[in-house]
């Protein structure tokens, strides 16, 4: 019994080791944002330009023409634009988040209290969730030959985002 109560003790101790390092590795991180200038580099939505024509037909059609009706080559190509498509879905995602918290950052360090942004970014961050689950749900679709699902809604958005910072910014710079 005492051997079971001290290995317990010990995982206990680790565990709590473990999570004082990740907590001091989190707070040692960098919390500044680039200057205004160099946002369009790190949150730019032109990067995701390509995922509007990823799942489209047409290549599917110049397959079909060159070999013939070969299912299981369409099937291959299929499931590489739908694992693609959802990569550029992810890192979507997490640019949408690291736009988000930058804005938080930016009201939170304003002199100005913002409610009306503050619901506008919670408002905007609740669109973009049902959005990327809609688009999931029609990649599923998709895979089994049923429409394509169109990611310029979730480009839009980022976009929408990254003005929105911006402004924002260049808000909290003249002041």
């Amino acid at each position: 019994m005492n051997v079971v109560l001290f290995g317990a003790a010990i995982l206990l101790v680790l565990l709590g080791v473990a999570f004082g390092m990740l907590f001091a590795k989190l707070l040692a991180r960098e919390r500044t944002l680039p200057a205004h200038e160099e946002w369009e580099d790190v949150f730019s939505p032109g990067r995701y330009k390509a995922m509007e024509r990823l799942l489209e037909d047409t290549d599917y059609q110049y397959l079909s023409a060159k070999s013939g009706d070969n299912k299981k080559l369409q099937k291959r190509l299929r499931d590489q634009r739908v694992r693609i498509f959802g990569s550029y879905v992810n890192c979507l995602s997490q640019d949408f988040t690291r736009i988000c918290n930058a804005i938080k950052k930016v009201m939170v360090d304003s002199q100005v209290d913002r409610p009306d942004l503050a619901g506008l970014l919670m408002k905007q961050h609740f669109l973009f969730t049902i959005t990327v689950l809609a688009i999931e749900f029609r990649l599923v679709l998709y895979n089994f030959g049923l429409g394509a699902p169109d990611g310029r809604g979730l480009i839009q958005a980022l976009e929408n985002m990254c003005a929105q910072l911006r402004t924002l910014s260049l808000v909290v710079d003249a002041a």
